[in-house]
C-alpha cells in the first residue's frame, strides 16, 4: 500500500527503513523534514511492523515530500532497501534507518554540495556520531580529519581494510548506483559494504569532516547471531573479490593490498566482538576466519592482540598497551 508521489522530480530521493521501530521514528522523521535542503522525497517504508508504528508515520502523511510504502507482510531488511532504490526518482538516493537520525539540519546540503560540484563524484559520505538512546554521544567517527573527495581506487585502498562508512545518510548518485546493479538482493549482512567498494570503480568519492549523522546503539542492533557473523564474513570477501575484479588494473590496487585486506576482514568481526566483551562471538569469528584460510588469519599480529586482549580483559589490556607505547622507539 502507498499513498501518491510528489509529481515534482526532487534532487534527492531519503528513503527510512522501519520494522518496530515506533519510538525512534518520530526523531528520525523530524529531523529529515527540518533539513535547510528541502528538494527531497522522503519515502517512508513500513515492514509490516507489530508496534505504534503506523499510528506515528499517518502524523506526517499530510507532508507532499512523504510517499508512505506499508507492506502487509514482512519482506525483511534488504527486499525493503532494494525496493526503496527502485521507488526513488532523485538524482542522488540515500537510506537512512529508523532508529537513526540526522544531528545537523545541514546535513543533505552538504553532502549535496560535494556532489553537484564534480559529476564525477559518485558518493558522499561524512563523520558520524555513536549515541546511546539518552541521546549522550558516546564515541565520533571521523575517518579522516579534513574533507577531501578522492579518486574511487584511492578511497577503495582505505575502505577496503575497514568499513568506516555509515550507511544512513551516505548519499549516492542514482547513475552509478545503476550502473554497478545496485543493491546485492542476496547480500544479508554486508549490502553497504559491498556497495561502497563496488562505487569505487565508478568514479570518486567525497567526505565531509562535518558530524552529520547518528548511529543510535542499543540492544537490538548490537546483537548478533553465529550465522550472521559465519555469512557476514563470506559475504564480505565476496564483495572484496567482486570489487577487486571491477577495479583491476588502477593504480594502487594490486596483490599486495588484496592480501592486506582479506587478512583484515577474515579476523574483522572477531576483533569488533572481543573488543566489545563478546567473547564468545569473537572466537567463533575467528573460527570462521581460520577455516576459510587457516594461515591468512592464524599467522598475523591481530591474532596476539586477540589472545592478550581475552586473557588479560579490558583494563589490564588497556595497561599493557600503555605501558608498551611509553617505551621509547627503538629501545630493546
Amino acid at each position: 500500500m502507498e499513498n501518491s508521489a510528489s509529481p515534482v522530480t526532487p534532487l534527492l530521493s531519503v528513503t527510512v527503513l522501519n520494522y518496530n521501530y515506533a519510538r525512534y521514528l518520530p526523531q528520525c522523521i523530524d529531523s529529515i523534514l527540518s533539513q535547510t535542503c528541502s528538494d527531497f522525497e522522503l519515502i517512508l517504508i513500513n515492514d509490516c511492523s507489530t508496534d505504534s508504528s503506523l499510528d506515528v508515520i499517518e502524523r506526517y502523511r499530510g507532508d507532499p515530500r512523504v510517499r508512505v510504502v506499508n507492506h502487509e507482510k514482512n519482506k525483511g531488511y534488504i527486499a525493503s532497501l532494494v525496493e526503496g532504490a527502485q521507488l526513488s526518482v532523485g538524482k542522488y538516493i540515500t537510506v537512512i534507518s529508523a532508529d537513526d537520525y540526522c544531528v545537523s539540519n545541514q546535513a543533505f546540503a552538504k553532502l549535496l554540495e560535494l556532489l553537484e560540484a564534480d559529476e564525477k563524484v559518485v558518493l558522499a559520505y561524512s563523520a558520524h556520531g555513536l549515541y546511546g538512546d539518552d541521546g549522550i554521544r558516546t564515541y565520533l567517527r571521523r575517518p579522516h580529519p579534513q574533507s577531501r573527495v578522492r579518486t574511487g581506487p584511492e578511497e577503495f585502498q582505505d575502505l577496503v581494510q575497514e568499513n568506516y562508512i555509515l550507511h544512513s545518510g551516505a548519499v549516492i548518485r542514482a547513475g552509478a548506483y545503476h550502473a554497478v546493479g545496485g543493491y546485492d538482493p542476496s547480500a544479508r549482512y554486508a549490502p553497504d559494504t559491498i556497495m561502497w567498494m563496488m562505487l569505487c570503480s565508478q568514479g570518486k568519492v567525497a567526505y565531509c569532516a562535518d558530524e552529520l549523522f547518528a548511529y543510535r546503539v542499543h540492544h537490538s542492533n548490537m546483537s548478533t547471531s553465529h550465522g550472521g557473523i559465519r555469512d557476514g564474513l563470506r559475504e564480505s570477501l565476496e564483495g572484496i573479490d567482486k570489487a577487486y575484479s571491477a577495479l583491476r588494473g588502477s593504480a594502487g590496487i594490486n596483490d599486495s593490498l588484496y592480501r592486506q585486506a582479506v587478512k583484515r576482514n577474515l579476523v574483522a568481526a572477531a576483533t569488533d566482538n572481543i573488543f566489545a566483551g563478546r567473547i564468545q562471538n569473537g572466537w567463533y569469528a575467528y573460527l570462521c576466519g581460520a577455516r576459510i584460510h587457516p594461515i591468512w588469519t592464524v599467522v598475523q599480529k591481530r591474532t596476539l592482540i586477540l589472545l592478550l586482549r581475552t586473557v588479560l580483559g579490558a583494563r589490564y589490556f588497556l595497561l599493557l598497551k600503555g605501558a608498551l607505547q611509553r617505551i621509547p622507539r627503538g629501545t630493546t
